[in-house]
């Protein structure tokens, strides 16, 4: 054969009508990967990666394309290219192809571990420095870079690999060919890329990430079918083995096909002013206004914006305004916006698509991220955007970043908070979400609502941000001061100023930390206009359902409730806000069989219930009680759960709660009188002002029943602390900033007299801090080697089983004596199953499983024969993960719950999934 790069060495096969040449594979790549550059990636992410280089950003752009063309460098080895599924080329004939007697017994070495064995010698040769320990080669980071371009980098190459990887490790392929053809396709795209100078200086873990993540980025978008069959029909119809020809035409293409994809950088209309961004909001908050005024005076580049004040002060477009500012300065357009829930996350991706509608000057994709997002309505590209803005924008999400792992490749992104802080975890594919979370400014709604664990892996996130130069806004109601100053300190830390300022924000008020100078700007005490007073009514109750104790807590509730049942007082709405499920359902049957001289509507609302329920409860208690709804002409009680807290837009005339801890409190306090009247109503006699009726159990807290819901040192204190409030209402917001450091106070400075479940409480927060802290990657400061970015495969269960959400689906089913199994009590839906020829359900019978699936911790059902999905549902994605809880349907049409060793599980049509013992 002749010298050169050898088109018969192939990269693609599969789908094909003849190999397509490994070289055509990597310019292709190498051509994405420019395009990447020039209109996916962002100013700042540019910047960043050419300094932490030491080159520049002209510079730093050729040496990314012709590293993303070496990524499949290792598919030039003995074990790829006689792959039984390969296409078998002549040339492994050839003695200069020989393969050592008996190699393959020791069975093949993956491509991606051979590109990072063979790399660094080879880099050697066009001044890359490989004299020097692994760790300080820049050859070595680059090698370790692209051996990750399947998601998981592997381990650090000792001294004699990184010279001699034949002699280190000899099915890489010895023979002369195989060395060849390999320095052959190096000189290729490096002569295609421009030849770029090789950098003298390793790069930051933050900037080898960026890279990993645009690697990935352009071989996924190279190996799409699509695009291999039009290159490799322009390669045969070209018919002249020109490389260089190849390259011109591959990266003519890329343009169209990145931005088809919806991977265009976002582009704002020009806006440095509150009004600019927000002109039909005429009168502002006042501290709307005061961030409107000084904000833009203090910005020149990232930095954190932490916003603290009560729910109704306008955070959300303070949160906006400021991404707009800090994202423009920074040169991270992109935006990203991070809430506790599922529920919440939906309404807030519809307000951030009408803000992107009308701010943004090009179409921009909004994405949605959580576990159920593709149910959402209207979020599919067979949904198009109804409602564009008067220029056309579009914020329609199509297919390519709608994918697994791509959501936050979209110019915006809103999402529940574990998907930024998966990143954190040594994921899979984490790169692709740091590429992705790097390009934005971030915001991080109800900044407190996260337990020890999530709040380590929120530093370690903020640590990544600010060494990334990621703008970060975070925003909350009730946020401690210390842990407030804990996450600024973080993001100046990854920043790199080791010893940042004291940080002590106002209430309600808001400060900046630039991340350049490490200066913190801290606003003054602001006046809200949701001030009022709130009556706090502690009551010590015994914790019981039973109605015949006069000193329990249902008893109590029926005496605070009677105004409802009676005909002679005013018709009103009260929130119960229970704070266990059973409790909730046992509440609910209290007072459905309560009686009085007026009947009252009852309406049951928690997290246990089948999807499609929760949805029409949620609307219609909406429609009832929402911003805009009348006050209803009736009484209504609902009874719900933790749901109540955020994810709610409803006005209640009082709310009763269990105890639970301050921030918790405060939450439900706010869905009470939450909106002025108007001409919507008025409020009942019984209910003139905001009070919130709190149950607190005597006795030992928690009670029995509830579990490990609460921490006890917080439920204490949060008791003693309504102890003292007994004399009169308090000051919101001017009292929230004493009440939460007074529960949330950090252990040591209450340790002369704290008690035994303080300590508790703090070895259970240390704990789980520590698991965090050795589940998560290492802060960027420290990391030279990238092996512990994703060292192993973590579960994405990890993080809500931490969390303790539910982490289970199941779906009831109804089986018959014949052993059929139903979806509906009647028996008249039966298990759908993929048609013939297909190996999958269809998008919709998986749809309409998810709807009518109940999330329940995974202890509530093991798994099993009697619970395991049909096997024909193995193929199919979220199917086959779900857990059949299965009813028995007797003869004469009663339908018997699913009976475990220590309890029986059965599905009511109003109570939800109901949890009892066995007997």
């Amino acid at each position: 054969m002749s010298s050169g790069l050898y088109s018969c060495v192939w990269g693609k096969f599969e789908e094909l009508p003849e190999p397509y040449p490994l070289g055509c594979h990597s310019l292709d790549t190498a051509a994405v990967a420019l395009v990447l550059w020039d209109v996916h990636l962002s100013a700042g992410q540019r910047k960043f990666v050419a300094g932490s280089f030491e080159v520049s950003e002209c510079q730093a752009r050729e040496l990314v394309g012709f590293w993303a063309g070496l990524h499949d460098l290792g598919k030039c080895c003995p074990s790829f290219q006689s792959a039984p599924s390969g296409p078998d080329p002549e040339f492994l004939r050839e003695e200069d192809f020989a393969t050592p007697s008996g190699w393959m017994n020791e069975g093949s070495v993956r491509h991606e571990r051979v590109t990072h064995l063979v790399l660094p010698s080879l880099l050697a040769a066009y001044g890359y420095d490989i004299s020097v320990r692994p760790g300080r080669s820049v050859a070595h980071q680059i090698a370790q870079i692209l051996g990750g371009h399947h998601g998981v980098y592997g381990s650090m190459l000792d001294r004699v690999a990184l010279r001699h990887p034949e002699r280190s490790e000899p099915r890489v392929g010895t023979a002369s060919g195989w060395r060849e053809q390999r320095a052959a396709l190096v000189d290729v795209v490096h002569r295609a890329c421009g030849r770029p100078a090789a950098p003298q200086r390793v790069a930051s873990a933050g900037a080898a990430v960026l890279v990993t993540g645009l690697v990935v980025l352009a071989d996924w978008i190279a190996s799409g079918n699509q695009w291999v069959s039009a290159r490799q029909r322009a390669w045969l119809t070209a018919a002249d083995g020109d490389w260089e020809a190849h390259f011109q035409r591959a990266f003519a293409a890329a343009g169209p096909v990145v931005r088809a994809l919806q991977l265009d950088a976002p582009q704002w209309a020009p806006a440095s002013r509150f009004a600019d961004v927000f002109p039909e909001i005429t009168d502002p908050y006042p501290l709307q206004a005061d961030i409107a005024a000084r904000l833009p005076g203090l910005v020149n580049g990232p930095g954190i914006l932490l916003v603290t004040a009560p729910t109704g002060d306008g955070k959300t477009e303070n949160g906006l305004f400021g991404a707009r500012l800090l994202g423009g300065a920074a040169g991270q357009p992109g935006l990203a916006v991070l809430l506790p829930t599922m529920a919440t996350t939906d309404a807030m991706w519809d307000r951030v698509r009408a803000y992107v509608r009308h701010s943004a000057s090009a179409d921009t994709p909004v994405t949605l991220l959580h576990g159920m997002a593709w149910l959402r309505e209207g979020y599919s590209t067979d949904a198009p955007d109804t409602e564009l803005a008067d220029d056309g924008v579009s914020t329609t999400a199509g297919d390519f970043v709608r994918r697994k792992h791509l959501g936050l490749a979209a110019g915006a992104a809103v999402g529940t908070w574990d998907q930024a802080a998966m990143a954190c975890l040594p994921m899979r594919f984490n790169a692709l979400r740091w590429l992705g979370l790097s390009g934005k400014t971030l915001i991080i709604d109800e900044a407190h609502a996260y337990d020890a664990f999530g709040h380590a892996l929120t530093v370690r996130l903020l640590q990544w941000l600010g060494h990334l130069g990621t703008p970060v806004v975070l925003l909350s109601a009730t946020l401690a001061g210390s842990l407030a100053e804990r996450l600024v300190h973080a993001y100046l830390q990854g920043a790199g100023h080791s010893e940042p300022p004291s940080v002590a924000p106002a209430y309600p008020g808001w400060l900046f930390a630039d991340a350049t100078t490490g200066t913190v700007t801290t606003s003054a005490t602001i006046p809200s206009t949701r001030a009022h007073a709130l009556t706090l009514d502690q009551h010590l109750v015994r914790h019981t359902h039973d109605p015949k104790p006069a000193d329990g807590r249902a008893a109590h509730l029926a005496r605070t409730l009677a105004p409802l049942y009676d005909e002679s007082e005013d018709p009103g709405a009260v929130l119960v806000v229970c704070n266990t499920v059973p409790d909730a359902q046992a509440t609910y049957r209290a007072l459905a069989a309560r009686t009085g001289t007026r009947a009252v509507n009852l309406l049951l609302l928690h997290a246990r219930m089948p999807q499609w329920q929760r949805e029409d409860l949620t609307r219609r208690l909406l429609q009832l009680l929402g911003p805009r709804a009348c006050r209803p002409r009736e009484p209504w009680i609902v009874v719900t759960t933790q749901v109540a807290e955020q994810s709610l837009d409803v006005d209640f005339d009082l709310v009763v709660t269990d105890l639970a801890p301050l921030a918790q409190l405060l939450q439900r306090a706010g869905r009470g009188h939450r909106h002025a009247l108007a001409g919507r109503g008025r409020r009942p006699a019984w209910a003139p002002t905001p009070r919130l009726v709190v149950l607190t159990p005597d006795g030992e807290l928690p009670p029995p029943a509830w579990g490990n819901v609460y921490d006890p040192a917080l439920l204490r204190r949060t008791r003693d602390l309504l102890a003292t409030t007994a004399k009169g209402p308090v000051a919101i917001p001017e009292d929230v900033t004493f009440m939460i450091e007074t529960v949330y106070a950090d252990l040591n400075t209450l340790a002369e007299h704290a008690l035994d479940d303080d300590r508790r409480r703090a070895g259970h927060d240390a704990a789980h801090a520590a698991a965090a802290d050795t589940a998560a990657i290492p802060a960027p400061g420290t990391l030279t080697d990238l092996y512990p970015v994703t060292d192993r495969d973590l579960d994405p269960d990890l993080l809500t089983t931490r969390l303790g959400a539910d982490s289970a689906r199941l779906l009831p089913v109804y089986r018959t004596a014949d052993g059929t199994c139903w979806l509906d009590p009647q028996c008249t839906q039966e298990l759908p199953m993929p048609a013939p020829g297909h190996k999958r359900l269809t998008r919709d019978q998986v749809a309409d499983l998810a709807r009518l699936s109940v999330p329940a911790p995974c202890i509530y059902l093991s798994e099993g024969p009697d619970t395991a999905p049909p096997h024909q549902w193995n193929k199919t994605p979220l199917a086959r993960e779900l857990r059949l809880l299965p009813h028995r349907v007797t003869s004469d049409g009663q339908i018997q719950g699913h009976r475990t060793e220590r309890h029986i599980l059965r599905l009511d049509p109003v109570l939800g999934l109901v949890r009892t013992p066995a007997r």
